[in-house]
């Protein structure tokens, strides 16, 4: 006997970390369920936290918030923004070097990942990107004592905020 759909939504969000699409999870439901019935499951979701939401219309993503939370998800987004300007423009880790330095004055509790930064701004720019961008553990401890988020604009950072609900 199938599990019904709520717990269906429920396990496919949980085994895709990139997060579905409403027309997705209607492919995958079984037996099919009509698109205001999905809705409905995906809102009652929503309001109780265990689902986080990103896009607006038919660019809507839905994310098990056993897998990211809202705050995550927002830091991963301001992180991407960040890495597309350092990618266009490689003269900008002065400008994060900078922003480092002020926070290992404010935070000397930070100094792990201080450090760990200032090795990855150091090295080749592809394993930076990558560190700043990736879904890893490791990845966000780091991003919580970042000096990227200063290459984000405030445009960009309004974005992402309206973007991503819990």
């Amino acid at each position: 006997m199938r599990p019904p759909p709520r717990e269906q939504v429920l396990r496919l969000l949980a085994v895709e970390p990139a997060g579905l699409r409403a027309p997705e999870l209607a492919g995958l439901v079984r037996p099919r369920v009509s698109q205001p019935t999905l809705w409905r499951i995906l809102d009652g979701l929503r309001s109780e936290g265990r689902i986080t939401i990103e896009g607006r219309g038919r660019a809507t993503r839905y994310h098990s918030a056993s897998l990211i939370d809202a705050a995550t998800l927002r830091s991963l987004r301001l992180h991407q923004c960040a890495a597309r300007r350092l990618a266009g423009d490689p003269g900008l880790r002065g400008v994060v070097r900078e922003r480092l330095r002020k926070l290992r004055e404010v935070n000397p509790h930070g100094r792990v990942y201080h450090d760990r930064w200032e090795a990855l701004l150091d090295g080749p720019l592809p394993a930076l990107l990558r560190t700043i961008t990736e879904t890893s553990e490791q990845a966000e401890a780091l991003r919580k004592e970042s000096p990227f988020t200063v290459l984000v604009t405030p445009e960009e950072r309004r974005r992402v905020f309206a973007n991503v609900r819990a």
